[in-house]
Parts: structure tokens; sequence; C-alpha cells
């Protein structure tokens, strides 16, 4: 909630607070649906709404709060579309047996999903200083970094190339040198193919590391302090779906701090393309 209203107020947009509720389903023979109106338990909408109030005053009463009986996940789906929205921003659990961030059924359905950008906040609200772009070089991949410029039009973006580790060898060999060389080349030319503008391209920087992709990303936001990590989504037959426990997944799981999903616009869906801004 407070990243939603630090980024509303950044881009000066809209906020709409949604939260989902199952249906109220009141057995006809309890005593409780029996009693007058006046007296029955509030319904859970007006129980939530009132929660929501209470509980984050200042940002509640900034934005437009939403409650709906559903299914979460289809819910949020629907809204995003009926409002054209730009983000979807949401929480994870924690478990605190072993400390770890917990990713809900919803966020997960959410992910594989939406094509909207789905923005999955973990960790306290500090300014995105640096944003990390975790790159295959694949198209999805380009989408993502175009996301994180087209949101932060500021702030300097790495575009972080996990590759396969160099043949076996000596580090300082001449093919080792090579191969290294041509995966920064490489690196470097999926910026440029992006479709950044040339001042954009200017706030990239190329980096390449090897080995397990999500232990590069967490390793590289925990030196350097980034606070997101921005992933691409291929969607159909992709990291979400055929791969839901690949790369992207465990990134997700990995990341120590925030991760913004972008969905390939490829993807079969019956959406467009995301049009954040």
């Amino acid at each position: 909630m407070q990243r939603a209203l630090q980024l509303a107020k950044l881009w000066n947009s809209r906020l709409i607070i949604l939260s989902v509720v199952e249906p109220d389903d009141p057995d006809d023979s309890s005593e409780t649906w029996n009693l007058p109106h006046r007296r029955r338990p509030p319904a859970s909408r007006s129980v939530a709404e009132a929660q929501i109030r209470r509980q984050f005053g200042e940002i509640a009463d900034l934005a437009e709060v939403r409650i709906i009986e559903g299914d979460p996940a289809s819910i949020i789906q629907d809204v995003a579309q009926q409002v054209s929205a730009d983000l979807i921003i949401t929480g994870v659990g924690r478990d605190e047996t072993f400390g770890r961030h917990v990713l809900g059924s919803t966020v997960e359905q959410l992910a594989q999903r939406t094509a909207v950008p789905l923005l999955i906040v973990k960790s306290r609200v500090w300014p995105y200083e640096e944003i990390l772009v975790a790159t295959d070089l694949s198209e999805s991949s380009g989408q993502a970094l175009a996301a994180a410029d087209r949101f932060f039009p500021t702030a300097p973006i790495t575009a972080l190339y996990v590759a396969e580790a160099p043949t076996d060898g000596a580090p300082d060999l001449p093919d080792q040198l090579q191969q290294r060389a041509d995966q920064k080349s490489g690196c470097v030319a999926f910026i440029e193919r992006s479709g950044l503008a040339p001042e954009a391209c200017l706030r990239v920087k190329a980096l390449v590391d090897h080995g397990r992709p999500e232990v590069a990303v967490r390793r590289y936001m925990l030196e350097k302090e980034v606070d997101l990590v921005v992933v691409g989504s291929h969607g159909h037959g992709g990291v979400f779906e055929k791969r839901l426990g690949g790369v992207a997944r465990r990134i997700l799981d990995y990341a120590p701090a925030d991760v913004l999903v972008v969905r390939d616009s490829r993807a079969e869906s019956g959406d467009g393309p995301p049009h954040p801004g």
C-alpha cells in the first residue's frame, strides 16, 4: 500500500485500492441469518472496507476503494481491464518459520495470466535508485527493459545477462576472454535493438555474469542494494507456464526486494499489449 501511494504521487496517477472478498454465503437455517437485519453481523464487504480505511488512513482517503466479491485473480484482471490500469501492485506472504517470502496462489495466477505489468512488493519503501533487468536477450526481455524505461525514465538501469559459464580452462586464456567479450557484445546489442531512445540507452549498463540466473540476480541486488528487478514473462509456453518453477519463478523466489513482471504482449490472450506510462 505504501509503495502504491509513493508511485501514484510520483506519477500523479489515479490509485485504486481493490480488495476481493469471498461471497457471503449465509446458511438460511442459521439462527444468525434469521435475526432481524439490524442485528445481523455486517457483510464481509462492509467489514473489508472499514478495515482498509482504519488500517491505511491517508492512503485510503486519497484512493478509490473498491470491494468486490468473487475469485481474486479473475476480479483483479477484470478491474484492471475496466480501468485500463497501467500497473497492478500486490504483496506477498511471509513464512515466519523459514524467514522467506512466499508467493500466494493469487500472485502466481496473476503472473501467469495478466497482460498488465505486475509489481510484487517484498521490501520496505525506498526510492528505486537503480533498476535491474534480468535478461536472456529474448524479445520478452526487451519488453521488460522497455517497461523499466517507461516506468522509471530517470533511474539508471542495469541489464544483467546471466550466460552459460565459459568453457573449461583458465579464465585468462584467449578462448575464454573471447567468449566473455562475445557475451558482453551480445548484451550490448540486445540493449540497442530493444527500441529505447538513444538517450535512454545511455542510462542502461550491460553486465554479464555466469551461473544460475536467480543466484546472480540476488547477489547483485544485495551487493548493490538494488530494490527492484524487472523480469519478462513469455506467457504462452514460456517461463510462467511450462516452466513455472523455472528461471523467472526462481527469480521471484530469490529476489530480496521487489519484482516487476512484464508479460510478453505476444502471449495468447484476449488482451492487447500493456501500455504503461
